[in-house]
């Protein structure tokens, strides 16, 4: 694009590939957050993954390029189609719902220059950047709706008025991904105070929304994991790089902001069947046999719990029986 800079720090090139569905205007603004950082050698993809409402001739109208799916086979899919061909040295990502803050590309980038090491020593296959989320917040009142941290305190954002005064928190969305005993792929240092933050560089995995591997891993590893459609395909993917012999890092200088689910709702129908199947697939192909089990065992209470209360086979139950169908297939072939 003609306001692509060249980089005042020697980095690899990158092909950024933000995966749209029906979310023009989030998509644009993604966009426009990384059009002034883009060097030599950068492109700069958009997929539209069969929207089917404008959103393709809309975010061509902003200037941006778009490769148009025939069918929406979910974010992984999507991933895959703009990355084919990859010539550039890495791959980033970036949520559709998210913006980068300046000089988001070179701090997430720089790592992957050669020679590059993990923490922990091995090569560096990919990095993962500090997603702080969009507004600020406040602890929530009782009964109010809000978001949970991982240490059971409830938030709540603050009205624009109040956020304009600078009152509440800014909190993190994610440091990268980890995954506990009960095979659930989470967000480190979800919900922890910006101002409190203290992250190792060390971290299992990659957070998908805001993430760069190296063209090399990439290639290597085949992409991301297409039948899960959406959710867990980057625990997967860093349980890859890992069985690969690649590490992961968390590069805090590469900052964005991200509107947490605001494509597809973090309490919708899909994503609690997704994120209950899900959860089981890649723990069924990766974790332990006590971690499998664990997360049957915990799936299948929410489930029954489900089926208590709404008399009926609920989101959580249809991906409990889809996980345990598909697994018993794959065992059995």
């Amino acid at each position: 694009m003609s306001d692509a800079v060249q980089s005042s720090t020697a980095r690899p090139s990158a092909r950024i590939v933000i995966v749209n569905w029906k979310q023009a205007a989030l998509t644009i603004r993604a966009c426009r957050s990384l059009a002034s950082q883009l060097a030599d050698g950068d492109r700069l993809l958009v997929v539209d993954n069969a929207s089917g409402d404008g959103s393709a001739e809309q975010i061509r109208e902003a200037g941006f390029e778009v490769l148009e799916a025939s069918e929406n086979g979910g974010f992984a899919a999507g991933v895959n189609l703009g990355a084919q061909g990859l010539a550039e040295d890495a791959l980033v990502l970036l949520n559709n719902d998210a913006e980068a803050r300046p000089r988001y590309l070179d701090a997430l980038l720089a790592p992957l220059a050669e020679p590059a090491q993990s923490p922990g020593n091995e090569p560096l296959g990919a990095t993962t950047a500090l997603l702080v989320l969009s507004g600020r917040w406040r602890h929530a009142l009782e009964g109010e709706p809000a978001e949970t941290g991982l240490d059971g305190q409830r938030w709540a954002r603050v009205t624009a008025q109040a956020e304009a005064r600078g009152d509440g928190q800014v909190l993190v969305n994610s440091t990268g991904n980890v995954v506990d005993r009960y095979g659930n792929g989470y967000d480190r240092d979800w919900l922890t105070p910006l101002n409190e933050l203290d992250a190792a560089p060390e971290v299992f995995g990659i957070c998908g929304g805001a993430c760069a591997i190296a063209a090399s891993a990439w290639r290597q590893l085949g992409g991301l994991r297409e039948d899960l459609f959406m959710y867990y395909e980057d625990t997967d993917f860093s349980y890859r790089l890992h069985e690969a012999g690649y590490g992961v890092r968390f590069v805090s200088e590469a900052e964005a902001l991200h509107e947490h689910a605001a494509s597809s709702g973090s309490d919708s129908e899909l994503f609690l069947r997704v994120n209950a199947r899900n959860r089981i697939l890649v723990s069924a192909d990766h974790a332990s046999c006590p971690v499998l089990a664990q997360a049957i065992a915990r799936t299948s209470v929410r489930a029954l719990k489900e089926l208590l209360t709404q008399r009926r086979r609920g989101p959580v139950t249809r991906g409990l029986i889809e996980a345990l169908r598909r697994v018993a297939r794959r065992r059995a072939s």
